[in-house]
């Protein structure tokens, strides 16, 4: 029986007049903003970090980790359809004509859940399936996903823009909040390397952040970009998927993932090293996690990992050390029958204890967000700055009207939880 997933409209419809950077003095491009929430249709519990793209185009746009999101569809996209998916749910389509007849803005999403997918990476709990797949082992898969990677991934210069915003918090109090609208620039396609950063390029084309939340240094922040890119499965060679030799495997089962099988495969390294998880110093204790492969294609589609780091002494203090841990998840998308990044979400959690005071003295939380919001393979445009030097020397006024028509993961507010 084919699933569909049940949507109820409400609330309000707004067309938004946009102006292009190409066209400021000129034409004017209608943009149709929506926003709203994906939820589970039994539970009601939200489903984070949903994936939202056109189907006729490479527009997309991630929901945030309760669910909510926002998406400006172009007005040249108004016989598109909007496709929603999450790991673990039965995708759905929607026709932007009938978005557009609604009046609607604001709307709610539904998802049906696929029969007993359920996965929670912290715990490490996976109930099993009925649809445990019962071939290749788990080392097999991974080695078939190493051999598909000029097959799956586009190998060949492109661009992509993308929304990344960075927040890092010092006993509940910014000391960074920043976003931005980059355009990146790709030589060689995606492909695997020791320094994956390396083969990036990009120019900052709007930025947002109060003066006081706001990094000077060229790694914090925005700037962080560059790390996010060095971590990511596919481009690094650091990580479970090149150094599989070093993980303890297990192949789950498989779900449901944007209409297609993935596989779902856990892994642990009770003794890791930077070579195996591109975590150098201070060095990591434990790595466990989930990849996601897709069962045809071997495509990595995408990636949980959990890593506790060993204790460090402060820079500031030989008397208080740190404890830390970081969350990363990152998901592929299909454009135009090849892989590119869609969606990278880093957490790092860190608690700060006095050896004097035998007690924790205070914590510090960062959350890094990158999404996808175009990819151009024709007429590809080429940039000369490195990403590892994002914000060097780079000043861009902010225009508050850019974000009105360009696509943003929202941020969460008190209300939202």
């Amino acid at each position: 029986m084919k699933k569909i997933c049940f949507i109820v409209f409400v609330a309000w419809f707004q067309w938004v007049g946009a102006q292009g950077k190409s066209a400021k003095n000129s034409n004017v491009a209608l943009t149709f903003s929506i926003s709203g929430d994906i939820k589970d249709s039994k539970t009601k519990e939200v489903i984070p970090n949903a994936d939202l793209y056109l189907l006729n185009c490479n527009k997309s746009s991630v929901a945030n980790e309760v669910g909510i999101f926002q998406f400006n569809i172009p007005k040249s996209s108004f016989n598109d359809q909007l496709v929603i998916s999450a790991v673990g749910y039965y995708s759905d389509t929607i026709l932007i004509s009938q978005l557009e007849k609604l009046k609607q803005e604001s709307f709610h999403i539904a998802l049906n859940k696929e029969t007993e997918a359920e996965i929670v990476l912290n715990d490490m709990v996976v109930l099993s399936s009925k649809n445990k797949a019962k071939s290749d082992s788990p080392e097999t898969i991974l080695k078939k996903a190493r051999q598909h990677i000029k097959d799956n991934y586009y190998q060949e210069p492109f661009n992509q823009k993308f929304f990344f915003r960075a927040q890092c918090k010092k006993d509940g109090v910014f000391s960074v909040n920043e976003a931005a609208s980059i355009m990146t620039y790709s030589p060689n396609g995606i492909r695997v390397s020791k320094d994956a950063a390396a083969n990036y390029f990009g120019e900052i084309l709007q930025f947002k952040g109060k003066t006081e939340e706001t990094s000077k240094e060229n790694w914090e922040g925005i700037g962080y970009f560059g790390v996010v890119v060095f971590r990511n499965i596919v481009l690094s060679s650091q990580n479970v998927l090149y150094e599989t030799a070093s993980f303890e495997l297990k192949k789950e089962k498989t779900i449901e993932y944007a209409g297609k099988k993935v596989y779902v495969i856990s892994f642990q390294n009770l003794v890791p090293d930077v070579y195996s998880t591109g975590f150098g110093n201070p060095s990591p204790k434990s790595v466990s996690g989930f990849i996601y492969i897709d069962t045809v294609s071997f495509a990595v589609v995408k990636f949980e990992q959990y890593v506790i780091l060993n204790a460090d002494r402060s820079n500031d203090s030989d008397d208080v050390w740190i404890q830390s841990s970081v969350k990363m998840t990152q998901t592929y998308k299909c454009v135009n029958g090849k892989y590119f990044v869609n969606y990278c979400n880093e957490k790092k959690e860190s608690r700060y204890f006095s050896t004097v005071e035998k007690k924790q003295i205070g914590e510090a939380n960062s959350n890094y967000d990158l999404m996808s919001e175009d990819v151009n393979t024709d007429k590809v445009l080429p940039i000369v700055r490195p990403i590892d030097r994002l914000k060097l020397d780079v000043k861009v006024a902010e225009d508050p009207e850019y974000w009105n028509n360009n696509n943003f993961i929202p941020e969460i507010k008190n209300n939202d939880l």
